[in-house]
């Protein structure tokens, strides 16, 4: 679906500077390269000591990277993190879409671990993201050392009905007059916390950027059958999106390699101290 989702050039260089901002802030060592892949060429930041154990990391849907790299700044501590933009979403790379429904993510993102020399890495992976990692579990489980899931997609999602009503019809409020008081009630559902950079964002996210509104795809245990990496599981019963009530009943069905399951306080986006005390775990259960 060849659709640039940005809705205009001067739109797309203004995200841009966001992007710059919000990975300064973030005071961060970093490298960034290019990578040319069947879909696009693909922005990718290393960031952290490369001289460190490294784990690969994918942003969620219509998010920014160096956003999902706060979540996990504290393991910069222990890893290198691998972290491309992904193709057709806001950041760097090439600004068309890619087909949710089909392979074309895991076949990007096997693409990019080839390119890199990576023959297999351990992920990190939430909300959107995650479906993308299970197209790559399916069409090449091999490249998946271990994973971690947090509130994650490709599995089974919340009430349709609760998701329209409570987030996308205050979008389209939003759209239509933009308030301070109606953006923050637009992502009430999705944060737990508060965050100024993150409003920042979403303003950014609804008024310069076509946001991609077909849901990610959900897996078969068939589809799931060679997957055998270990498979850390987080998901909140808060979560409009992917709540751990469905989430888990599901994932016991498809997956045989679930090793960790945890169930956290919180909606679609942790608090600060929810993920310092998550990634803590991660990084236990990446080392072990």
């Amino acid at each position: 679906m060849n659709k640039y989702v940005y809705k205009s050039a001067d739109r797309e260089k203004k995200i841009h500077l966001f992007y710059d901002k919000v990975l300064a802030d973030l005071a961060v060592p970093y490298s960034e390269q290019y990578i040319e892949t069947s879909f696009g060429k693909t922005h990718m930041l290393i960031v952290g000591s490369p001289d460190k154990p490294s784990i690969f990391t994918v942003h969620g849907g219509n998010g920014i990277n160096p956003l999902n790299l706060k979540l996990f700044l504290p393991l910069l501590e222990h890893f290198c993190i691998y972290a491309p933009d992904v193709i057709g979403f806001p950041g760097k790379s090439e600004p068309i879409r890619m087909n949710p429904k089909d392979d074309s993510y895991g076949i990007w993102l096997k693409e990019l671990l080839e390119k890199l020399n990576i023959s297999s890495i351990p992920f990190i992976v939430s909300s959107y993201s995650s479906a993308m990692l299970l197209t790559l579990a399916k069409v090449a489980p091999e490249k998946i050392a271990k994973a971690v899931l947090l509130v994650p997609s490709g599995i089974a999602h919340g009430s349709i009905f609760s998701i329209v009503q409570k987030q996308m019809l205050p979008f389209m409020t939003y759209s239509i007059k933009p308030t301070d008081s109606r953006l923050k009630k637009a992502f009430k559902p999705m944060l737990t916390e508060e965050d100024a950079v993150w409003y920042d964002f979403f303003h950014i996210m609804l008024t310069d950027y076509k946001m991609e509104m077909r849901a990610p795809r959900e897996f078969s245990a068939k589809e799931m059958e060679r997957f055998k990496a270990p498979l850390f599981i987080i998901a909140s019963n808060e979560d409009i999106f992917f709540p751990a009530n469905r989430v888990f009943p599901k994932a016991d069905k498809i997956f045989h390699n679930i090793k960790i399951r945890k169930t956290i306080d919180g909606k679609h986006l942790p608090s600060p101290s929810t993920m310092n005390a998550l990634c803590e775990e991660i990084v236990d259960f990446l080392l072990d």
